[in-house]
């Protein structure tokens, strides 16, 4: 771990050094400390610390780094990755577009990508190869927030007129999760991959395909889909035939309009097929007030499952650098996450947390929960978040209530 911590250091002071003029570092830190409180039985108040903005128990921190020639015809692109969450979640939730069945640890430090590129033709060609996150077809809603995927391997993208792009990439490995340190993995053990072992065959291998279009100042329209491979090893990670996107509405400046769609397990959809819709409205009504909804529908194919639905309402109001804001959620057939259980390792009070329950009993739990908060921006890259995440829970024969009292810290850079 020292090794890599001391590598890692001179390899970006060297490169910063050399060439200074081309580099740019990025990233953020993030964490928090909350005082959790519930009146589930045999269950005592207690003290976990947890980064609502990265979501992440512990913390994050993550340090980016760009380098492009003078033309900006070539460059790398690289993330070094620190956060608390050391092993890879067993089980699965339906809130998560992806299933996770086993445990592997993913240490302190991960390098969520690292890859070249080189642009031809005035930049309306492109070719990415290495450890590749490409975010060009991710959806921007509230909740699913993400693209089909990319990892080990090669990304070609075209841009052959204004506003369309095109993407086609084919992987070997894929990363995991980003609560999972976005770490690549091979098995159900503690096993790092050595790229010299990794092989696939020609159907087994992850293919996406991406296609985008943005009309200025009117809509973007853009999705990505990907075909059923191997390429978890292990994991089920990203394995399954996937289709996500989303439409935005451009013409009004302080609106923020956007739909979204995910939809998996299309190998076989008929049985196992989930879908996710989200919507995310927000407007600026002036400088200091901003209101919003949210709201996520849960569908399955699995047999006796129900439909589950979340409605996120918020408002904030700006006093100079201090924002008070608060947020109202109603979610037919969810819970919050681990705030309910029993268990305390799983509790999570960032604005997503939450989760559908499964199966038939999402027809009889639903969730309320309300937080008030208040950011104090200290700069225009750091601030402070004082807030109390309020829920009442309702199951089958019972009902929960739990609060999260926290203080957040985030400082870009």
């Amino acid at each position: 771990m020292k090794k890599i911590l001391v590598i890692a250091a001179v390899m970006v002071f060297a490169v910063g050094t050399v060439y200074s003029q081309n580099l740019t570092l990025s990233g953020y830190f993030n964490t928090g400390l909350g005082v959790v409180v519930s009146d589930q039985a045999n269950t005592d108040p207690y003290l976990k610390a947890f980064g609502v903005d990265s979501e992440q128990p512990g913390y994050r921190f993550r340090l980016n780094g760009a380098y492009n020639n003078e033309e900006r015809t070539a460059g790398v692109r690289f993330r070094l990755q620190s956060q608390g969450n050391l092993t890879l979640n067993s089980g699965s939730t339906e809130v998560s577009s992806e299933a996770h069945h086993h445990t592997t640890s993913s240490g302190y430090l991960s390098l969520p990508y690292v890859y070249g590129f080189v642009n031809f033709f005035e930049n309306k060609l492109s070719l990415t190869g290495g450890i590749v996150d490409d975010s060009t077809f991710t959806t921007a809603d509230w909740w699913i927030n993400d693209d089909v995927g990319e990892g080990l391997g090669l990304l070609i993208k075209a841009t052959p007129i204004e506003g369309l792009n095109l993407g086609f990439g084919a992987y070997l490995i894929s990363q995991q999760s980003g609560g999972s340190n976005n770490i690549l993995t091979v098995g159900n053990g503690a096993t790092l991959p050595n790229f010299g072992n990794i092989h696939l065959k020609l159907e087994d291998a992850k293919y996406v395909i991406g296609a985008s279009y943005t009309m200025k100042d009117v809509f973007y329209l853009g999705g990505s889909f990907r075909l059923e491979n191997k390429a978890g090893w292990g994991s089920s990670r990203q394995q399954s035939s996937q289709l996500m996107g989303d439409i935005r509405y451009l013409g009004m400046k302080d609106l923020t309009a956007i739909v979204a769609a995910d939809v998996n397990n299309l190998q076989d959809f008929a049985n196992n097929g989930t879908m996710f819709f989200s919507e995310t409205f927000a407007y600026k009504i002036n400088e200091e007030i901003n209101v919003g909804l949210n709201a996520v529908q849960f569908l399955s194919q699995a047999a006796g499952t129900d439909p589950a639905f979340l409605f996120n309402v918020w408002g904030s109001y700006a006093i100079g650098d201090i924002i008070p804001r608060v947020d109202a959620v109603y979610f037919m057939g969810g819970n919050t996450s681990g705030m309910s259980a029993a268990s305390n390792d799983n509790a999570a009070w960032h604005r997503k947390g939450f989760s559908a329950t499964s199966g038939a009993a999402r027809s009889n739990s639903s969730v309320i929960s309300v937080r008030p908060s208040v950011r104090i921006n200290v700069d225009s890259r750091t601030f402070l978040e004082i807030g109390n995440m309020f829920n009442f829970d309702t199951k089958p024969g019972s009902s929960v209530m739990s609060n999260a009292f926290y203080l957040d810290f985030r400082w870009n850079f």
